[in-house]
C-alpha cells in the first residue's frame, strides 16, 4: 500500500485522531483480500512490443 499518498492528503492534529488512523491502518493491514486473476501474459520480444505499440499509434491518431 502506498502511506505516502494516504497521509499526503490530510492532517491530523489530535492524539485521538492519531490513535484513530493508526487503528484503522492495523485493521487493514489484517485483513485479507485475494489475488485477482487477470487473463493476460508477459510481454518480452522487442519485435512484438514494438508491434503492438505501432498499432496503438495508429489506432490513436
Amino acid at each position: 500500500m502506498a502511506t505516502s499518498s494516504v497521509t499526503h492528503n490530510f492532517v491530523i492534529t489530535t492524539n485521538e485522531g492519531v490513535e484513530k488512523f493508526v487503528s484503522a491502518m492495523e485493521v487493514a493491514e489484517k485483513e485479507h483480500f485475494p489475488a485477482i486473476k487477470v487473463n493476460g501474459r508477459r510481454w518480452t520480444d522487442a519485435k512484438e512490443i514494438a508491434l503492438l505499440m505501432k498499432k496503438r499509434r495508429r489506432n490513436d491518431a
